[in-house]
């Protein structure tokens, strides 16, 4: 079975994380850089500002409430552009860089419980959840009691006269 809603909360949160990534490698490779272009810098802030966009989305759609373990929004937080890193000590720097990586833990652990449900509904049986659907159809619970009804008034009318 095919649920399209858990599809598209994978492909979403698939696309994030390779956004994710790349938020990472910019701001590692931009701590060994000393200088940058405008346009340079531009690009990251707009990288920063639809990484909380969508990261925001992604965890309405999900249905997820923030947790401690996540990190996300610090991340964003805390790199506040590409020259900001270049003035970050390594310590600073390295709480940024521990605190992505958890945050990309707790992004896959997630996907990965996404993913996990996607495998159990392929195992499920499409004939199976069409008479699902099926006898938990309010018309068909309707038309089933009236039938009930009909054979019960039947073996009274057929026993009693």
């Amino acid at each position: 079975m095919i649920d399209r809603d858990l599809e598209n909360k994978i492909t979403q949160l698939k696309e994030f994380t390779d956004l994710w990534a790349s938020f990472h490698a910019s701001y590692k490779k931009a701590s060994k850089q000393q200088s940058f272009t405008d346009d340079e810098e531009a690009i990251f802030l707009e990288l920063k500002s639809s990484l909380a966009r969508k990261y925001q989305g992604l965890m309405d759609s999900l249905g997820i409430k923030a947790s401690a373990e996540d990190r996300t929004f610090d991340v964003i937080s805390q790199v506040m552009s590409l020259k900001g890193m270049c003035s970050l000590s390594p310590m600073q720097f390295d709480k940024v860089d521990n605190d992505w990586h958890a945050s990309y833990i707790t992004l896959n652990k997630i996907l990965g419980s996404l993913e996990n449900r996607q495998n159990e509904l392929a195992k499920i049986n499409p004939a199976v959840q069409a008479c699902k659907k099926f006898f938990t159809n309010p018309i068909f619970t309707l038309i089933l009691i009236v039938i009930v009804i009909g054979f019960i008034y039947y073996v009274i009318k057929t026993f009693f006269s």
